[in-house]
């Protein structure tokens, strides 16, 4: 049994220093070694910030590392895969930046040798450790909802023309594996997988319109999931009013009694009077009331109970104007649960296999765009 675990880090961008501040701040954990890809001075300048004594700038030497117990995996999206299959051949715990894959066939494979190998992988999505989507997931699966009928996704946000000429790999299918939907709409679209189920069929159309870059900056998409829900997903980094969240999301699910949303980084649950409040108070799960909800307090007038899900009310971090602009309590708290899942043999928050689920639904998207045809997942 391990009393700490000893990372690695594999690229050393902007998001590994989230990384790499979260290990440490938890204090079961240390930074052994690091691997660069392009610049061996900025990979010792990260290695000397963080503690870390071994710096590599090939991945398979820092994989093939004895004392490297498990890797954080920051390359860009189309590196994920050869990275963290690299890694799980070597026996190395995998915790990898969204989104897991762009392709299909890698995910597979990633998930079924984290399993033979009975080694952890996990995945990054801040959303879902917010406390009022955590609340809105036990809700929707208590039942007490009823029926899902109408569901809204939608990612808007702002990227300029630099944003993509600042590297050789953003904008690019080989390393994006996708834009606004694959790139920065995929934290909207895990959410709603998370919450609203799988999706059975997209039919959705993906393209650049202003940005010269080969991947979509605006996208649309029909979706059908497989509790018989309808919906729509949309995405675009050409708003000039990005949505104030997070990560730029809003998420709007309809059901038989009553309405979730998440809107400005916060999660609101709407019932209709007509749930009798002695059922809402008796089926709700208990986390809810204890939410600061008061239902001696409804107006007997009003047509809808307004339920406010979040711990908390203040400011929104918000990267979609500014990708550096990370909500840094997310990331502790994804790192920290999967130190614990290492060092206690547990499931990671976001394991693989839950991970999948977006990519599989903006891969079909683009299939869809391409043959103009309905696709099923």
């Amino acid at each position: 049994m391990l009393d700490k675990v000893r990372f690695g880090i594999i690229s050393t961008g902007m998001i590994a220093h989230f990384h790499a501040k979260s290990m440490l701040a938890d204090g079961r954990a240390e930074l052994v070694a690091v691997s660069g890809h392009s610049s061996l001075d900025k990979t010792k300048a990260f290695a000397e910030k963080y503690g870390a004594k071994k710096v590599y700038m090939d991945f398979r030497e820092l994989a093939r590392d004895n004392e490297v117990d498990a890797v954080c995996i920051c390359s860009p999206s189309g590196l994920h895969g050869v990275h963290t299959i690299e890694c799980l051949q070597n026996g190395k715990h995998v915790l990898c930046e969204k989104p897991l894959e762009i392709k299909s066939e890698l995910m597979t494979e990633m998930i079924n040798i984290a399993r033979e190998k009975q080694l952890k992988l996990g995945c990054v999505f801040p959303n879902r450790t917010r406390s009022g989507l955590r609340r809105a997931k036990k809700i929707i699966d208590s039942g007490i909802l009823g029926r899902m009928t109408i569901v809204e996704c939608q990612y808007r946000g702002y990227r300029s023309p630099e944003y993509f000429t600042s590297s050789n790999w953003k904008g690019t299918k080989k390393y994006d594996g996708g834009g606004c939907l694959m790139n920065q709409g995929i934290h909207a679209i895990d959410t709603m997988c998370w919450l609203a189920g799988d999706v059975k069929s997209v039919y959705g159309i993906a393209k650049a319109m202003l940005r010269n870059i080969e991947v979509e900056d605006t996208a649309m998409a029909i979706l059908e999931f497989a509790n018989g829900a309808k919906g729509v997903l949309m995405g675009t980094t050409l708003s000039n009013i990005p949505e104030n969240a997070p990560e730029g999301d809003r998420l709007r699910i309809e059901f038989e009694k009553g309405t979730i949303v998440y809107a400005e980084g916060k999660t609101t649950l709407y019932i209709r009077k007509s749930v009798s409040q002695s059922s809402v108070e008796s089926k709700l799960p208990e986390i809810v009331l204890l939410a600061g909800y008061d239902f001696s307090t409804t107006d007997v007038d009003e047509d809808v109970i307004k339920i406010a899900l979040d711990d908390k009310q203040g400011p929104i971090v918000s990267s979609t104007s500014d990708p550096s602009n990370v909500d840094m309590e997310s990331h502790s708290y994804i790192v920290s649960n999967f130190i614990t899942a290492v060092l206690e043999d547990k499931e990671p928050f976001i394991p693989g296999e839950s991970a999948r689920k977006s990519v599989d639904v903006v891969i079909a998207v683009y299939r869809s765009s391409e043959t103009g045809q309905k696709v099923e997942i």
